[in-house]
């Protein structure tokens, strides 16, 4: 993975934590029982990622069957191990959360991950149903990018320029424009 990769994924990192943390802040008052949020929220606004992924996965793992999405977000957010993560995901989205903005964002956090550890498989896995599901994420044309990234990487061209096609549809911000830019360019030679 060449320098300018890894430098655009801690750019975009640092912006969408200062977003996401905002969402979740004005989203609070949307889930009737905000009790198990608001406990694993206040740990992370005090920055007790361990406790926050621990409290996160038990939540997510118990048998309550209203899950919460921002949960999910914020255990996406804060497990440090790569491979208890990768565990922890679904195989599929739950039909729960389908429309859920949060659950895409999380799914979009989890790309950028395995982008950074070159499990493009994964990446072309969940971006297919990021493709499908996500339109409503403030992070689907970059979730797109990089599931047109990862096709290129395994050497899918025609479905690398089909995601491209779709990515072209949507308002981009001047970086993410370059960025297209050049993967684009890199696509056609």
């Amino acid at each position: 993975m060449s320098d300018v990769w890894i430098f655009q994924y801690y750019r975009i990192v640092a912006l969408i934590q200062v977003g996401f943390y905002l969402f979740l802040i004005c989203s609070s008052s949307i889930f009737a029982d905000d009790s198990d949020f608001s406990t694993i929220f206040a740990d992370y606004k005090k920055g007790n990622y361990d406790s926050v992924s621990r409290l996160a996965e038990n939540h997510l793992s118990s048998s309550n069957t209203e899950k919460d999405p921002r949960i999910f977000f914020l255990y996406v957010s804060t497990e440090s191990s790569w491979s208890k993560l990768k565990k922890n995901i679904p195989k599929s989205p739950d039909p729960q959360f389908l429309n859920s903005t949060q659950f895409w964002n999380a799914i979009y956090l989890f790309m950028e991950r395995a982008l950074v550890f070159g499990e493009n498989d994964l990446i072309v896995k969940w971006g297919k149903d990021f493709q499908k599901h996500a339109k409503q994420s403030p992070k689907y044309a970059d979730g797109l990018y990089i599931y047109a990234t990862s096709a290129y990487e395994l050497k899918n061209i025609e479905e690398a320029k089909r995601i491209l096609s779709q990515i072209e549809e949507q308002a981009l911000s001047e970086n993410m424009k370059s960025m297209f830019q050049k993967l684009k360019y890199s696509l056609n030679k």
